[in-house]
């Protein structure tokens, strides 16, 4: 027999090298989702008859050999974007990915509501979910540099997150209810917007937006948030929750306070002593409820230097033909004021009117418009109906709206 020689045969080391190349290139997240994909949309899908008279065995096989999948593709994930300089923006390789483990996650979603499935294949996918999501989570938490916030969340993980909030809905109704320090209104518009957001039929939530519900919900079922009116209000601002019906309490609250005082000075001095207490509350860096609207502070600036302006402004009396001029060029309606205001309020939302804030496009349409009642509409009335449409006045608008229809297919 010939014994070893000790050497190191070089040729056979570098071959042996190649080979284990070959087989990281071979082997990579890529190749990892793309085999998920064709499980998902083609293997398990309700549509193949085979899925149905697959053994246990067999789904046994597929959930072991995703087990293992799910733990290499972290590996090889850290592997390509450490070690790989051949990826140039590796920020747009991880979306790629996280947007392809959310779309087979809302497949497979959609999959479990349909009615031919048995519980059987329900577990299968749910399985399978399981493991999709934890390769979803590990690129959040790990390569959280890369990842797309603005992305929407899985349909089935915020499903599960609803039940958590339903959950903490109870907890911040109790505290309310039973409270008589914090305002009824602002209190019930609380409840109702997270009643509303628990309730959500739309599956298109976006991880930073889930994310700003969740800081908020947390931070309101601290006692201290939900102790007062005040406290409330402080949270609120601190979060920059500009929604609809908060900036609306806001402007009713200070409304109801200037109802209160007699001269323009005591009203101009309580509304500058309010935006410089609103100027002064903390407000969380690079935190907003709804991104494509202006700051909550900015907003109820601009309608507190709107007030003033106006309050400031002396009326001198008109001559009777510069009246008549007045009427004259105004466009005179055959709606009422809530009508009008609604209307408005529709054109607004639909970003058919583009101002940047309400109040001073709502004086110009005061100025403008003529009512069924009157030549001279008063702002605070347009501005209250504004922000708060009665049910009635939004069927009649709604039966405008279906005549409109009509009319067009005349036209």
């Amino acid at each position: 027999m010939t014994k070893p020689s000790g050497k190191v045969n070089l040729a056979d080391f570098d071959n042996a090298l190649t080979v284990r190349e070959d087989m990281l290139n071979r082997i990579s997240p890529s190749n990892i989702l793309t085999k998920w994909t064709t499980l998902v949309m083609n293997k398990i899908n309700p549509l193949n008859k085979e899925l149905f008279s697959f053994t246990e065995g067999t789904l046994q096989s597929l959930i072991d050999e995703l087990r293992t999948e799910q733990e290499n593709v972290r590996v090889l994930f850290m592997d390509v974007l450490i070690d790989n300089s051949s990826i140039i923006d590796k920020q747009q390789y991880v979306q790629l990915h996280q947007a392809l483990l959310i779309r087979l996650l809302d497949k497979l979603y959609a999959y479990q509501q349909n009615k031919i499935v048995t519980e059987r294949i329900i577990e299968l996918y749910n399985e399978v979910s399981r493991h999709l999501q934890n390769t979803l989570d590990f690129i959040e938490d790990f390569l959280s540099n890369y990842f797309d916030r603005n992305e929407k969340i899985p349909a089935l993980y915020f499903t599960i997150y609803k039940e958590e909030v339903k959950k903490q809905l109870k907890k911040i109704t109790l505290t309310l209810r039973k409270n008589d320090h914090v305002d009824k209104y602002l209190a019930d518009g609380i409840i109702e917007f997270i009643h509303q957001f628990a309730n959500i039929r739309s599956t298109n939530i976006t991880y930073v937006e889930l994310s700003y519900i969740k800081k908020l919900l947390n931070e309101l079922l601290v006692d201290k948030a939900l102790a007062s009116t005040k406290s409330l209000r402080e949270t609120l601002y601190y979060f920059n929750f500009n929604e609809d019906n908060f900036i609306s309490y806001e402007y009713e609250r200070l409304t109801s306070h200037l109802n209160n005082l007699s001269t323009n000075i005591e009203k101009i001095n309580l509304l500058r002593f309010e935006q410089k207490n609103i100027n002064q509350l903390s407000v969380k860096l690079d935190c907003t409820y709804l991104k494509f609207m202006p700051s909550l502070k900015k907003q109820i600036n601009g309608w507190i230097d709107e007030e003033v302006k106006f309050l400031e402004t002396e009326h001198l009396p008109v001559k009777i033909n510069e009246s008549n001029n007045e009427v004259e060029n105004k466009v005179h309606t055959s709606l009422s004021v809530s009508k009008l205001a609604l209307l408005i309020r529709l054109m607004v939302i639909d970003k058919i009117i583009i101002n940047r804030t309400v109040a001073p496009m709502l004086r110009i349409i005061v100025k403008m418009f003529t009512t069924l009642q009157t030549e001279n509409i008063s702002f605070g009335s347009l501005e209250t109906k504004y922000h708060a449409p009665d049910k009635a006045t939004i069927n009649t608008v709604k039966d405008i709206l279906y005549k409109w229809i009509k009319i067009l297919d005349k036209l």
